[in-house]
């Protein structure tokens, strides 16, 4: 009897050990940014472990080694980038399988570093939005708007006195794979391939401004553009409007062909060179 006692205890720990006791642990660990982590997951993350982990991981039917899910990588990301940076035999994927890019490697620390954030990242001074143009007919074409769910770094003038001042060396470094269609995941997944094959990044800095008009250079894609924008006050916010006139600058070409693939008959295959943006820079 008391074999079987123990046999039994040995049982429920390794259960726990195994199973859904990871996902509650990871809900401890990570209280803050569930929402935000989900939609970098379903846009970005999960295709990269799709491609490069779950053909060897799915075949776990429980616990830390099976990744089929948010629950489930939310719940090991540590472990994963532990195995993803080894220099032993653990390292992830082995040597015999297809490795991953470094921004693909990145994914998975943006992922933890989202998770661990304690503050949300809608809750940044600088929020940026993004309408693109579709359909052939110019006078019948169509915006869809989005924004980035995650600031990377940002600097304002902390010892600014007006708030106009806050632009005074003001930049700001956007994770352009946390791209975010009004919260649908298929549509933002697809805006997502483009990014995905365009640039990893998007900063921009302020060279100049007055009350009316701001010089900002953008840098995607390794290259560097400077935009005019309208400068417009209202309570504590600063918003910069205008557009980048011609992607094409940016060498653009090798995105939009892999984001036509994917849904060019969804736009008529049609995506134009403009982008309008919209800034905004909150005092806080």
């Amino acid at each position: 009897m008391r074999y079987n006692r123990i046999v039994f205890l040995i049982a429920i720990v390794q259960l726990c050990l195994f199973t859904s006791c990871t996902s509650n642990h990871a809900d401890e660990l990570y209280p803050s940014n569930d929402a935000e982590a989900k939609v970098y997951y379903e846009t970005t993350l999960k295709s990269v472990i799709d491609n490069k982990c779950i053909s060897c991981h799915l075949y776990h039917t429980e616990g830390a080694n099976r990744y089929d899910s948010y629950e489930k990588s939310k719940s090991n990301i540590s472990q994963m980038l532990e195995r993803i940076n080894a220099t032993t035999n653990i390292v992830m994927p082995p040597a015999d399988q297809e490795q991953l890019t470094e921004e693909e490697k990145n994914s998975f620390k943006t992922f933890l570093d989202i998770l661990q954030s304690e503050t949300p990242q809608e809750n940044n001074p600088i929020k940026v939005t993004w309408t693109a143009y579709k359909y052939p007919d110019f006078d019948n074409r169509a915006g869809v708007s989005g924004t980035f769910n995650t600031v990377i770094s940002y600097n304002l003038n902390s010892s600014a006195v007006d708030l106009i001042d806050l632009l005074n060396g003001a930049n700001v470094v956007i994770d352009a794979s946390s791209v975010n269609v009004g919260n649908e995941p298929e549509r933002t997944q697809n805006v997502a391939s483009f990014f995905n094959a365009f640039t990893a990044q998007i900063s921009g800095t302020v060279d100049s401004y007055n009350n009316e008009n701001a010089w900002v250079t953008f840098n995607m894609n390794g290259i560097s553009q400077q935009v005019v924008l309208h400068v417009s006050l209202d309570t504590n916010k600063i918003i910069l409007d205008g557009a980048i006139p011609d992607l094409n600058v940016f060498n653009w070409e090798n995105a939009y062909t892999v984001f036509n693939t994917i849904c060019g008959e969804y736009h008529e295959n049609k995506l134009w060179e403009d982008v309008k943006i919209s800034i905004e820079i909150s005092n806080i």
